[in-house]
């Protein structure tokens, strides 16, 4: 509010302001009297402009701020008056009051609109509102950006650190790396040097990496130190908002984030003195890109250059792996986490996330050493082409599987690139190192699946064992899974089918009566992408457990349990097992009994229990058979073992036409009930 220097001034405007409504022009020659009688009156000179703006006379009302500006700086409601306008200015907002002001505002002298920014930005103590309007300058004054552009920076890297932020997607950080990076960076009168420039390439990296590969777990929360990220996916598929708190809807949305970050390498490239032409063009698909980059990677090194020289070809190389890297990890985990990592509407529409297991068909055969396989493809340089198709099965996704193996692959080979480079090793280590990349949950899971790929079967059981029980409970199953799949493709089989075991154990129950075609499994793929659903993750487990059975009947190593274990387990891929299941009644018949009290609970499929009875008969072997239930025989006081009595053929008969019927049920559900309630009894009869 402004106040007057004595009672005739305040007259003289209460005067005016009365007659405003009635007769504008009186109030207007009242408001000329009382400004040309007291020309030095803050009150009055105030009260002008207030009247004009109140009427929506835009260059009345910019005329008489000017003046205001330029002989009453020093009034605390005139800073008021100023902050409020640059707010506008800033606003998201499109009502009228808004538009006038900032319209207001661009009808100021240049030079005066200069200085309004500079001293209000100097009058605000809160830094982050200090920061926007300093970037307001610099965007409205390229003179500014020389003079004001470097120590922006610095001010918004300082704040960072004393906020004590932890996470790298914050509002200092935005500011720097979107707005006020792309401005400095442009213009090439602003000094920097060289280590600036890696700094801020850096900081940047670091931002957009995180600000794009982040969960949905991250959703709703607020920054602070022990959180990943507060920010929601910008993915165009998703339609989640971004947030980041301290900044409107508006400010906090990156467009394009992995074009913003290409185009930031480009300038720091252009600063640094790069060989331009090694930064890869984002006009191709993520395979041709590390194409282009393993074969100027290789032209370098023919190369006979100074450090410096080299320093400029090698950098735009490695930083464009990195960033190549990311993307199409990035890419992949969006196909690997749908509901995690994009939201409704995931782009592969598969059945909750997928997890990367050995395929139980060809885990235990005999291979060549699959990452000797890929280092010599790497040391060619040339050969980057993608075997993951060759390799890798998707079971449980309707679409778009050419892209994720693509996406996959190339992050696999670029990361080996990298690591091919003694050189590129390093920095990018100290790169990880330094953005403590070991609290990204989902970079410690591409590297799990990565040395499943590669073949490196024992890095990838260590990574997994450190981190079994930590995570959410889909998180644990997958560990459980892919632990499961280790230890069978190195031939732990009991261990095997003890992961596989609790893996089941944490399912849920599924109500799922069609069984899934298991037409990719039957592939020769070394290596699934599995849907994580018990619709598919427990006919994987089945089939693990069953095949580490396989393995210990082959060496002639199972009891009868075992034998009765296997029966019920082979329903499941009916009549893909049927030789094993005559290899099982061949043991049967020779030894001409056989215990198994379990076999009715479990066993509908008809084809089975036609064989197993065929074999009390003479044509069969006439083979004593204990297949009933102990307790039916104590509470009818007789003894059907063997099928000695009348009564018992009775009850076998009863039984075996019982579960005949039974042979629509929902088999799946009868396998799961059978891994739960007996699964220290098929945890036992494994072992040796």
């Amino acid at each position: 509010m402004a106040t007057f220097s004595g009672a005739d001034q305040k007259w003289l405007v209460e005067t005016a302001q009365g007659l405003i409504v009635k007769d504008p022009a009186a109030a207007k020659a009242w408001l000329l009297t009382a400004r040309a009688l007291f020309p030095r009156d803050f009150g009055i000179q105030y009260q002008s402009y207030c009247i004009a703006k109140t009427s929506r006379n835009l260059k009345e009302a910019a005329k008489l701020l000017y003046d205001l500006f330029i002989q009453f700086h020093h009034e605390a409601t005139l800073w008021q008056e100023l902050h409020c306008i640059t707010m506008a200015m800033q606003s998201d907002q499109s009502d009228s009051y808004t538009s006038f002001l900032s319209e207001l505002f661009e009808t100021l002298p240049k030079q005066a609109q200069h200085d309004i920014l500079l001293q209000v930005a100097e009058h605000t103590n809160d830094t982050l509102a200090h920061c926007k309007l300093q970037l307001l300058l610099l965007n409205k004054f390229s003179s500014a950006v020389v003079t004001h552009g470097v120590k922006l920076i610095e001010t918004l890297a300082n704040a960072e650190k004393m906020h004590n932020d932890k996470n790298p997607v914050n509002c200092f950080r935005k500011l720097l790396v979107c707005d006020v990076l792309p401005i400095i960076l442009s213009n090439t009168d602003v000094m920097c040097t060289s280590k600036q420039l890696y700094k801020w390439l850096q900081k940047s990296t670091e931002f957009y990496i995180s600000y794009v590969i982040r969960s949905k777990s991250a959703d709703n929360k607020t920054n602070n130190p022990g959180f990943k990220s507060p920010l929601k996916s910008p993915d165009a598929s998703s339609q989640r908002f971004s947030y980041i708190e301290g900044l409107s809807e508006k400010d906090g949305l990156v467009e394009n984030p992995w074009g913003s970050l290409h185009n930031l390498l480009i300038l720091t490239g252009n600063r640094l003195a790069w060989n331009m032409d090694n930064i890869v063009p984002t006009d191709r698909n993520c395979r041709q890109q590390l194409l282009y980059l393993s074969r100027v990677y290789k032209a370098t090194n023919k190369m006979a250059l100074s450090d410096t020289l080299k320093a400029a070809h090698i950098k735009p190389i490695l930083y464009s792996l990195i960033l190549l890297f990311f993307q199409c990890l990035h890419g992949y985990l969006k196909y690997k986490d749908p509901e995690q990592f994009v939201g409704i509407g995931s782009p592969g529409s598969q059945q909750g996330m997928l997890v990367l297991l050995h395929n139980v068909e060809v885990a235990t055969k005999k291979k060549k050493d699959r990452s000797e396989h890929k280092k010599a493809k790497l040391e060619k340089q040339d050969d980057v082409g993608d075997t993951a198709k060759e390799t890798i099965g998707v079971w449980g996704m309707n679409k778009d599987k050419g892209e994720l193996l693509e996406v996959f692959s190339t992050a696999v080979n670029s990361w080996q690139l990298l690591a091919a480079d003694e050189a590129f090793d390093k920095d990018f280590n100290w790169l990880l190192h330094h953005w403590k990349a070991e609290r990204w949950t989902w970079f410690v899971s591409f590297q799990i699946d990565m040395a499943i790929y590669t073949g490196d079967t024992p890095k990838a059981l260590i990574m997994l064992e450190d981190g079994q029980e930590t995570g959410s409970a889909q998180g644990q199953i997958e560990a459980l899974l892919q632990l499961a799949s280790c230890f069978l493709a190195m031939k732990h089989y009991q261990k095997a089918c003890d992961m596989a075991l609790e893996a089941v154990a944490k399912l849920p129950e599924t109500t799922e009566a069609k069984t899934p075609s298991l037409e990719d499994a039957k592939s020769g793929n070394n290596l699934q992408f599995v849907s994580c659903t018990p619709t598919y993750i427990l006919p994987f487990c089945i089939k693990l457990i069953l095949m580490c059975y396989k393995k210990i009947f082959m060496s002639g190593g199972v009891n009868e349990i075992a034998l009765g274990h296997m029966i019920v387990m082979m329903q499941y891929d009916w009549p893909k097992e049927e030789k094993l299941f005559t290899q099982v009644i061949e043991v049967i018949m020779q030894q001409g009994t056989f215990t198994y009290t379990e076999f009715f609970k479990y066993t509908i499929n008809i084809d089975i229990l036609e064989e197993v009875a065929f074999l009390k008969t003479d044509e069969g072997g006439k083979v004593d058979l204990d297949l009933l239930p102990h307790l039916v025989t104590q509470q009818r006081t007789r003894t059907v073992t063997r099928g000695v009595t009348k009564g018992g053929e009775e009850d076998f008969k009863t039984a075996l036409e019982k579960q005949m019927a039974r042979y629509d049920d929902n088999l799946l559900s009868i396998l799961k009930l059978f891994l739960t309630d007996d699964k220290s009894s098929v945890k036992e009869a494994l072992v040796l």
